[in-house]
């Protein structure tokens, strides 16, 4: 299992290994923003705080995306096509 914290609601949710980042904002009871679900918009990215270890590498597609928004990977990832893998992850959402 992998515990998702969702700041600054400060939250969190276990979702198994293998979800989307996502789903583990909405099991926190977050209402995560995307657009798209085939990362290609960008509008889901989030700051990963602590725990970019516990995410599945970056696709070619996602970097691509964080690319074009000129954000960097090793700080941000796309949430609607990143899956977790065990352990702690705690992202932040962009201030709206």
């Amino acid at each position: 299992m992998a515990k998702v914290t969702v700041l600054p609601a400060d939250v969190s949710a276990e979702v198994p290994a293998g979800a989307l980042l996502i789903e583990g904002g909405e099991a926190a009871g977050v209402d995560m923003e995307a657009g798209c679900f085939n990362c290609s918009c960008g509008t889901c990215v989030v700051e990963v705080v602590q725990g970019m270890e516990n995410l599945e590498e970056a696709s070619p597609e996602e970097l691509d995306v964080l690319d074009q928004w000129n954000k960097d990977p090793e700080k941000f990832r796309l949430t609607c096509c990143v899956k977790v893998r065990d352990g702690d992850i705690v992202i932040r959402q962009p201030a709206h």
